[in-house]
This record gives C-alpha cells, structure tokens and sequence, in this order.
C-alpha cells in the first residue's frame, strides 16, 4: 500500500484490499472517535456466518490521523491485534445490566497494517453516552443502572489484570513490554505535561510546582523498573468503551466493548482505573451529571476494592488528569469551570501525596476507599 495522508485515499485502498475476500465490502463508511488511526464501519457483500452484515476496519499507518506529521510507529497495529487475539480467551464480565468484553478480532494484514474487528451496531462511546442518557442532577431512578453498569466495567477490569499475570499470557506481556514507545507517550502526556500546566495556570498551580516535581519523579520512578509493572490497558477511559445508543435495562443485557488495545503496554494497574474515574469525574465536576459519580461508585466497587496505597496513588492520577485533561480539552465547560477544575485536580494532587484521608471523606471520591 502507498502512504496516503487522507480518510478518502485509505477507504478506497482498504476497499480494494478486502476485494474477493470474506470481507468484502460493498461500502466503507469513515467511522469518528478515534485520532491515531483510520476507523470505517464496512457493509459486507455477503454477511458473515454470524448473520453480521458489518465489520470495523482498523488501519494504521507511520503517523497520526488526524495530524501526519505527528509520527507513530506502525508496530501499534501488530501489538493491538496480538492482544486482542489473545483477549477472545477471557471471559466476558456480565451482570443483569451489562456484558463487557473485547470485539472479536477476525482479520489482520501485517503488511498493510489492517484490522477487521467486530462490530457493535449503533454503538456510542461512553464518554458521549453520558451526557446524551443522563441529565444534571440526574434522577434517582436512575442510580441502579448507573452502578450496575460502571460495576460490570470494573469487575471486567479486574479480571483483565489478573488474567494477565498468569503465565499463559507471556507473550502477551511481550508485546505489551514491547510498546515501549506508546508507554512512554502516554507517561508524558499525564506527568510531563502536569509541569508545564504550571505556567499555564499560573495563579492556580504556581505553589505546587516543588510538590509536582516530587509526583514527576516518583511516576518516572514507577516505569523504570519492568519487573515491578504489569500488563495494562494503558488508555482505558470513557472513549474506549463502546455501548449501544439506547438506554441501559434489566430487561435487556447491554454489550459494552473494551476497544483500543495499542497502548497496552507494561504500567501500573492502578492508572488503568484512575483514568476511567477521572474521565467520569468529569462529568460530575463539570455538568453536575450525577450518574458520573455513581459509574464511578460501581466501577471501584466491581474492581473490587484497593488498598489505601492504591487509592491515594489513584487520587494522584485522577488529579493529574483533572489538570492535563480537564484543563486543555475543548467543549468541557466555561474557562472558569476549567479553572475550577483544574484547582480540583490540584488539590487532589496534593491530598493524595500527603495521604490526608481526612480531606477525602464526604467527597465523590471516597468511593476511592472504600
């Protein structure tokens, strides 16, 4: 395949790759939501033995997306569909509300660097489900699902990360060691970036910087040593969950699909389920979205508990990610609701290094012990 640098160019290459295949598609539909790669949903000519009539087409190309001159390493592509290989062995997480799970991974070209996955029809991500499902000061009536849903994802979480470790998942932990250069992108993203929003939030952060420099290095300390760090997701947030576009039921079991596996990499667990809350927090935070805090309260609950070492260090990356990502993220809420957060995220930071429980207690985050 040539280099092209746009969506139209990819879909017709990959339309002509899957010509005469069991894959074959009759149409190519440019998919949102992702930025690293090319995403299409395609109709196929004859559907699969399933009764499927459309797949996920994943292609990657030496660059991102949505910016080529932003390069990347195509070896993302082969780690991702490695890993999702090897994800068909675990079992879903299932409860009355929901079944979580990874999409089946049918087909990759190592030289063409394309994925056929699994489709989730009318899916929507978790982070956009929230907002469109969910009102501010979301009704009561509505807090059973909230924490049977957000319980289904933790549990899933956790029987990911224990699966990991079992020696059968060697090379899984391989591939995941190997994606050296996605780890330490997304390590920077969070505790290198956290510095610089110092001076962008000068009045707000300018104190903590001493304090932040300590939570750099102790983070930078954490990935230096590979025999301390365990197979993890490496992006797991709200985005990186897909659900139907309808409201979740007892009366019907909602699939929710774990997608995106090219960071996973070797880290820390604990970062895995910081992100997902940070990214629920958010909504609660910024749009007073109750149902954010009771996901939240389902998916530590599912996780099935941390210790207090786990819950402050996860009070840390929530705060960070409060900073970096609430601070910067367009569409949130108004600049001073971005402040607001960001002092949040702030404080949480600091209450997290000092391990004050006290400062936790009342707050939406206890859930974090408990």
């Amino acid at each position: 395949m040539s280099v092209p640098t746009g969506s139209d160019d990819i879909s017709s290459q990959v339309k002509d790759e899957l010509r005469g295949t069991s894959f074959e598609c009759d149409e190519v539909a440019v998919l949102t939501g992702g930025n690293a790669n090319f995403v299409f949903r395609g109709h196929l000519a004859k559907p699969l033995p399933s009764g499927a009539e459309h797949v996920l087409i994943k292609h990657g190309e030496g660059y991102v997306s949505s910016n080529p001159s932003f390069k990347l390493p195509t070896s993302r592509c082969v780690i991702e569909s490695e890993s999702l290989r090897a994800l068909g062995n675990l079992a879903p997480a299932e409860n009355k509300w929901c079944r979580v799970r990874t999409p089946e991974l049918y087909q990759f070209n190592d030289k063409t660097n394309t994925q056929i996955q699994e489709y989730l029809p009318d899916a929507i991500d978790l982070k956009n489900y929230v907002p469109k499902h969910y009102e501010p000061n979301t009704p009561p009536s509505k807090k059973a699902e909230c924490l049977g849903a957000g319980e289904g994802l933790g549990r899933w979480l956790k029987d990911f990360h224990d699966w990991a470790v079992e020696p059968e998942q060697t090379g899984l932990r391989e591939g995941a060691a190997a994606n050296a250069a996605l780890q330490k992108l997304k390590h920077a993203t969070y505790y290198q970036y956290l510095l610089q929003f110092v001076d962008k939030f000068p009045a707000i952060l300018s104190d903590s910087r001493p304090l932040f420099e300590q939570v750099k290095a102790m983070a930078d300390a954490e990935l230096g040593d590979d025999t301390k760090l365990q197979t993890v997701h490496g992006d797991f947030w709200t985005g990186n969950v897909l659900l139907p576009d309808k409201p979740i039921s007892p009366s019907a079991v909602t699939p929710m699909f774990v997608v995106d596996w090219e960071v996973v990499s070797l880290g820390v667990r604990v970062r895995d389920v910081a992100q997902m809350m940070a990214e629920l927090y958010m909504h609660k935070v910024f749009k007073e979205i109750d149902a954010g805090a009771w996901l939240m309260e389902g998916f530590v609950a599912g996780y099935g508990g941390l210790t207090p070492e786990q819950a402050f260090r996860a009070a840390i990356h929530i705060g960070c990610h409060l900073v970096v990502i609430g601070g910067s993220v367009q569409g949130w809420g108004s600049p001073e609701a971005v402040e607001r957060v960001v002092a949040l995220g702030r404080d949480m930071i600091v209450k997290g290094w000092q391990k004050d429980r006290e400062w936790f207690a009342g707050r939406v985050v206890s859930c974090l012990f408990g």
